[in-house]
């Protein structure tokens, strides 16, 4: 075998090694973001047992507060609502990637969308830290208070900026063989190169703003005990006076501070 046959052999195995990671990398990216939504379906199930692992698993990750997630059945997701838009951005964005509809950021291109979850987050936090309330307290309404749809939109659009640039490096290198390669599988490369990058956010954001409407709207025909406040569960709801409780309307609640994971019962 000539060099340069040899050389072509070498780039056709590492594309589908890299190819290989990517696909295995959009499988984990996707069960990440669909497991806390089939968590409440489990239950309403009846399959308490692999709902409780769900549960479980996301609760090192998320606060899981009842008044800051999604409900379908009057179970909440695993997730609370900002996390839910995070990682369904970071999923939808990395499937972009892979049927080349969007093209991939630097890493200081991340920060735009770290602004508005900073903001959102960061100043309730502070407020609520601080008890700058109408009323005082960890139960009074903060001078500022966010709600599920906020939460939901700053998430996505920091999951769209974090996936552009850590999904796109992974699919960069892809990018890299193929052009030494010089298929043609890089036309569609070069035509997207050329397109408005803030055109293709925009539409990503307006699909995960339709799914959330629709899981909302879901929410509301399949929970009578726990529902929205609206069509877009807009409103501002607070934690009630035991602040530090988790799963409400799952399972294996908590009972405050000092039980922040209740493992004797996802352990019986």
């Amino acid at each position: 075998m000539n060099t340069k046959a040899l050389k072509f052999t070498n780039m056709n195995k590492k594309t589908r090694v890299l190819n290989t990671f990517y696909n295995w990398y959009l499988l984990t990216i996707s069960a990440l973001a669909a497991l806390p939504i089939l968590a409440p379906v489990l239950l309403k199930l009846g399959l308490e047992f692999p709902a409780k692992i769900i549960y479980f698993v996301y609760s090192f990750f998320c606060h899981q507060f009842a008044t800051r997630s999604i409900h379908i059945y009057d179970y909440q997701y695993a997730w609370c609502s900002r996390d839910t838009g995070i990682w369904l951005g970071v999923a939808l964005v990395a499937w972009a990637l892979k049927l080349k509809k969007i093209k991939p950021i630097k890493w200081y291109w991340v920060i735009p969308f770290v602004v508005p979850i900073a903001l959102d987050g960061g100043i309730q936090t502070i407020f609520t830290m601080l008890n700058l309330s109408y009323n005082g307290g960890l139960t009074g309404i903060p001078l500022y208070a966010s709600n599920n749809l906020v939460r939901f939109l700053t998430g996505a659009f920091f999951g769209v900026g974090l996936s552009l640039w850590i999904s796109g490096t992974f699919i960069e290198d892809l990018i890299e063989v193929k052009e030494e390669k010089k298929t043609v599988e890089l036309k569609g490369w070069k035509k997207i190169l050329s397109d408005s990058q803030a055109k293709m956010v925009l539409i990503i954001m307006g699909i995960l703003l339709g799914f959330y409407l629709f899981c909302v709207g879901l929410w509301q025909l399949t929970s009578n005990k726990i529902v929205p406040t609206n069509s877009a569960d807009s409103a501002v709801k607070l934690q009630d006076s035991n602040f530090f409780e988790r799963r409400a309307n799952a399972v294996c609640a908590t009972k405050g501070v000092d039980d922040l994971f209740s493992f004797e019962c996802f352990f019986n």
